[in-house]
């Protein structure tokens, strides 16, 4: 059987050597070696970066891309969180608060996208009554700050709990800079938070209206 040549598409190749670094980040940091995991895991990261450039240079955008993308942002994140709910045990609820709200959130949208016919979830700021849900999906940059900080935020707090035990070889002035970026971060932080609770919130009642719609048309 002849393999699908979309499966061979460069952005998604790509999609694929993030999944290998991903993987390979969670189990150094099982194996107890916390700098070879943040090192694959942030590699991984700026290779989202070049995924989208590939698709576009290429010719090879496809929705197997869009889907292979948004899964390994998903289980990143979703694997960083479970990493710092084991680093940080009083916060367990607020990271698995924030990996339901990242997964469901996305899911939502992705679903209300399906239903509206639209080519991609990132065309939300077209139907979205929220101004912070156009600005998110209608400008680039702003998107990709929102997302870079979230990722640092995460980044940083691991790298924190590391740096707290080198504490006395490195200086107290580095580990008090290094909290001064988590906190620079951390409005960033919120706000991406936010872009997600407002996708549900819009993605849930465009569904909802649908739903009703439909019903009314039936009747």
């Amino acid at each position: 059987m002849a393999i699908n040549k979309v499966f061979l598409f460069v952005p998604n190749i790509i999609g694929y050597i993030r999944f290998i670094f991903y993987l390979a980040s969670f189990v150094s940091h099982s194996l107890g070696n916390w700098q070879l995991c943040i090192s694959f895991y942030a590699i991984a990261f700026i290779l989202d970066e070049f995924d989208g450039r590939a698709a576009r240079a290429y010719n090879q955008s496809s929705n197997f891309g869009a889907a292979l993308d948004m899964v390994a942002d998903r289980c990143a994140t979703a694997g960083l969180c479970l990493i710092l709910a084991q680093l940080y045990p009083n916060y367990l609820l607020f990271f698995i608060g924030a990996i339901a709200l990242d997964i469901s959130s996305h899911y939502y949208l992705i679903y209300a996208t399906e239903m509206l016919g639209k080519a991609s979830h990132k065309d939300t700021s077209e139907w979205s009554k929220n101004w912070l849900l156009k600005l998110y999906y209608g400008n680039k940059s702003f998107m990709d700050i929102l997302i870079l900080g979230n990722e640092l935020f995460y980044i940083l707090l691991y790298f924190n709990f590391y740096l707290i035990g080198l504490n006395f070889s490195l200086g107290t002035w580095i580990l008090d800079a290094w909290q001064l970026l988590i906190v620079i971060c951390l409005p960033i932080y919120l706000l991406k938070q936010a872009t997600n609770v407002l996708q549900l919130q819009s993605a849930a009642q465009k569904i909802a209206a649908l739903d009703l719609a439909k019903r009314n048309e039936n009747n």
